[in-house]
């Protein structure tokens, strides 16, 4: 297994679950400015290794959800400023450039400390 990305979880916003409820979960490095603070889950900084690709891993505390698109800015964004937009609907195609879909499945609110991964098997 490849780590490409690992961050811990620093602040959930106010909105989070609410996005949740939409299969969406966004996701930015903790020095973000403040008017992003409500609608992500901030994290530490930490580089990325590698490119997320389709047919990698997105790792959520203790659950793992198969990439199945990545935005043509996603790695770019994650790399520059942690973000990138997380759809958990299983979608082949990209949505948006900065949005990384993942395989259709539930996804509980993370708490403070949970891990966050892109890896390769």
């Amino acid at each position: 297994m490849t780590t490409l990305l690992e961050v811990k979880a620093t602040k959930i916003g106010e909105l989070v679950e609410s996005f949740l409820t939409e299969r969406t979960l966004i996701i930015f490095d903790d020095n973000v400015p403040d008017e992003l603070h409500d609608i992500a889950v901030l994290h530490t900084k930490a580089d990325l290794f590698a490119p997320v690709q389709a047919g990698d891993f997105l790792v959520v505390g203790d659950r793992k959800y198969r990439i199945a698109a990545v935005g043509g800015t996603a790695n770019e964004t994650l790399q520059s400023m942690g973000h990138c937009t997380l759809r958990f609907d299983g979608e082949p195609t990209p949505e948006l450039p900065g949005t990384i879909h993942v395989e259709e499945n539930e996804l509980p609110v993370p708490a403070i400390d949970t891990v966050i991964a892109f890896v390769r098997y």
